[in-house]
């Protein structure tokens, strides 16, 4: 009897191998096929002078396949620009001859035989950049020949935002808080906003945390593209402490999907949580600031 158990185990573990090393469909099937992509989704280029053509390049990648070896002989990939769609709001805004210009317009690219990438080289006329939203090129890969080659297409699309604006934020803001989970609202005056770099700020005071606490500073930092406001991940109080501040996404109104907005030349809003760390943890607040005269 035990000697019957003990096949039956094996059988069993045999079968239960067998079936794992089946291949079920063709996403499981080793590619022979060179697969062609953009490694990253978007690049922004940001230019407030004129500076002239200036030469920026971004990369298109052997993304898998053929056990990922390169091709012996080129892969020649085909391109198109991707025109604005006013039905989604999608596409290009930027124009070629203006904000940018191609320096080959044949739309193809060429990896060499034996190489696993090629660069896409554009020119960005800083000269003509729009001063007050940013415009976008949006580039899609179409196909790929010689060898056998084919286009990933989680990969096959690269944006390319074009800056030319520049917030002018720093000054001296009253600022009302408002913690979400409560509504409690918390006002502060003279609350000084600083310009870091570009475009890059940095606040007094964080959320609804009492103002100096700590003899460093306890801002936040943020950023501000063409109106549209961002809170990078980063530490509590500038990073003395390790709890998270993060932008949040507005939920409804004019700003939805935003986490911050520059509203007028006086005032901007920023939804945002920080860590306040123990029983309490996240607290997700909406700042509105505006400028003291």
């Amino acid at each position: 009897m035990k000697k019957l158990l003990a096949l039956a185990f094996v059988m069993a573990a045999a079968i239960a191998c067998t079936d794992d090393d089946l291949s079920q469909g063709p996403n499981l099937q080793p590619s022979t096929d060179f697969i062609v992509g953009f490694p990253e989704a978007a690049v922004s280029y940001s230019y407030f002078a004129d500076e002239g053509a200036v030469q920026r390049q971004f990369p298109v990648v052997l993304i898998g396949g053929n056990a990922g070896n390169p091709s012996d002989t080129p892969l020649v990939v085909n391109y198109e620009i991707v025109p604005f769609d006013a039905a989604t709001g999608t596409g290009s805004t930027a124009t070629e001859g203006t904000e940018f210009d191609f320096l080959d317009n044949s739309g193809q690219l060429t990896i060499p035989a034996g190489q696993d990438f090629v660069n896409f080289p554009i020119l960005v006329n800083t000269c003509c950049l729009d001063l007050e939203v940013k415009t976008t090129l949006v580039i899609k890969l179409t196909g790929v020949t010689g060898a056998d080659g084919i286009v990933s297409q989680n990969n096959s699309t690269f944006t390319v935002n074009f800056v030319g604006c520049q917030a002018d934020l720093a000054g001296t803001y009253s600022v009302a808080t408002v913690r979400e989970s409560t509504g409690s609202v918390l006002n502060q005056v003279n609350q000084t906003i600083t310009e870091v770099s570009t475009n890059y700020f940095l606040t007094q005071n964080t959320a609804t945390l009492t103002p100096n606490q700590i003899g460093t500073g306890q801002g936040f930092y943020f950023n501000v593209l063409c109106g549209e406001i961002t809170v990078p991940s980063q530490g509590l109080f500038q990073g003395v402490y390790p709890n998270e501040v993060v932008g949040v996404p507005m939920d409804s109104g004019d700003y939805a999907g935003l986490e911050g907005a520059v509203i007028s030349d006086n005032q901007f809003k920023i939804r945002y949580k920080a860590n306040y760390g123990g029983a309490t943890g996240f607290v997700t607040v909406t700042s509105t600031y505006t400028r003291n005269n």
